[in-house]
């Protein structure tokens, strides 16, 4: 079937084959299921994809809007199934991030699947380039990358990456799809390693952690500065790195480290001496119930990074948060960047590094510096991206080199120094 006939049907997709139960393809597919597909959970054999399910089931925040959309998730082990990657309108991989491991499935999938089909991978940071290489023409015109946040039913955000043989047609009709059916608030990224969210959210988290080591701050007070008074979540950084997995953020940062040798400061994702001692004890965060912090009952013990034991959580005494909290978010910064407190000290050395880093990878990760600002407002949460911060607090202040702002009305800077116009921000509503 050609391309033009195939992407007709995709509007209309009703049944959903998602390889992998793990985390995030559990988490897809209770998604999915709550949106009405007929949803196929695959995994190596029976009782992995039925124990995906059942942790789709107990999750917690839900992943289920209704208990009993559950019934739309059929599980199955994928030797035993090739018939359902045959009926699936969409198919979705989201297996662990190993290259060799992914390409053997996709060669799978490459033979089996409908020929109307569209097909992703769930990478958060393989190349696409990579995993389609030597791969059918039919396969390459319409494979992208799909990349969720977990969990799905509450980060709208997904990174849409083409592959070098994606065709254009087969990309539009996926934004649609996506955006139309699938509810999800696209940004399309370029096919480098980690894409936006993880090649910057990874370098920024590695190097609270390093300022976190290099000032002998607390997890308490790192996470106190770095939540709400940066227009971030309550969980800051340390609380971040344990509901992420230590174990993820490892895998994720060695990728970008390997794969990127051009970028002068990859040395940043190399372990810090905290989480490589965590690393070594197997103490990986919430999933392993200590990483950063420990819970005990219904107490939150926190790591102190001096001894390596774990003690009751104080709350820091940080007055100056309390100051100048009230202050919008640009003038808030600027005023604890020239305070001579912890609060001060952390952000000259921290967030301007992270800031400015933003401005020094952007043109390699995304096609303008609204869609960087945008994964990390709809992907970690953030009140305003590191451009829009910039704007706010002033490019001189944080040395940053600009021929003016990079967002103006109706407008923001480009690459080459224009001013672009673009569409307003799109309004959603979340249920």
């Amino acid at each position: 079937m050609s391309l033009e006939l195939a992407v007709q049907r995709w509007p209309e997709a009703k049944r959903v084959c998602v390889v992998g139960a793990g985390t995030m393809g559990g988490g897809i597919a209770g998604h999915l299921a709550n949106l009405g597909f007929d949803v196929y959970l695959l995994d190596v054999d029976d009782r992995a994809a039925a124990n995906g399910l059942e942790r789709v089931r107990s999750s917690k925040p839900p992943h289920l809007f209704l208990p009993e959309f559950a019934n739309r998730i059929s599980t199955g082990g994928l030797d035993d199934h090739h018939d359902w990657l045959m009926r699936a309108d969409w198919i979705v991989e989201a297996v662990v991030e190993k290259l060799d491991v992914k390409r053997q499935l996709f060669q799978r999938i490459a033979t089996t699947m409908n020929p109307s089909a569209m097909v992703s991978t769930n990478t958060s940071g393989l190349q696409l380039a990579l995993l389609a290489e030597g791969m059918p023409d039919a396969f390459r015109e319409r494979f992208v990358g799909s990349h969720f946040f977990n969990p799905p039913r509450y980060l709208k955000l997904l990174e849409l990456i083409p592959a070098p043989d994606t065709h254009p047609l087969a990309l539009q009709a996926m934004t649609r799809f996506l955006e139309d059916r699938v509810a999800r608030r696209v940004v399309p990224a370029k096919d480098t390693p980690g894409f936006i969210a993880n090649r910057y959210g990874m370098w920024a988290m590695f190097h609270a952690i390093r300022t976190a080591e290099k000032l002998q701050m607390t997890v308490e007070e790192v996470d106190a500065i770095t939540g709400p008074f940066l227009g971030r979540p309550r969980s800051g950084s340390f609380r971040l790195n344990d509901l992420v997995g230590l174990d993820i953020m490892m895998d994720i940062a060695r990728n970008i480290h390997e794969r990127c040798p051009h970028d002068a400061h990859r040395d940043v994702l190399f372990a810090p001496a905290s989480l490589a001692r965590l690393l070594e004890r197997g103490w990986l965060g919430e999933k392993a119930g200590q990483g950063y912090y420990r819970r005990e009952g219904r107490e939150l013990m926190a790591l102190d990074l001096v001894t390596f034991a774990y003690r009751e959580r104080r709350e820091p005494e940080l007055p100056s948060l309390k100051e100048l909290g009230r202050l919008p978010l640009g003038q808030r910064i600027a005023a604890a960047l020239d305070l001579r407190d912890p609060v001060g000290e952390f952000l000259r050395h921290h967030l301007v590094p992270v800031l400015q880093y933003a401005d020094h990878i952007k043109s390699e990760i995304a096609h303008n510096v609204r869609d960087i600002d945008r994964v990390m407002q709809w992907g970690f949460g953030w009140e305003a991206g590191p451009f829009a911060i910039m704007d706010a607090v002033g490019h001189e202040k944080l040395g940053i080199r600009a021929p003016g702002k990079f967002y103006a009305p109706g407008a923001i800077l480009g690459f080459d120094g224009e001013y672009k116009p673009v569409a307003p921000e799109p309004d959603f509503a979340t249920i």
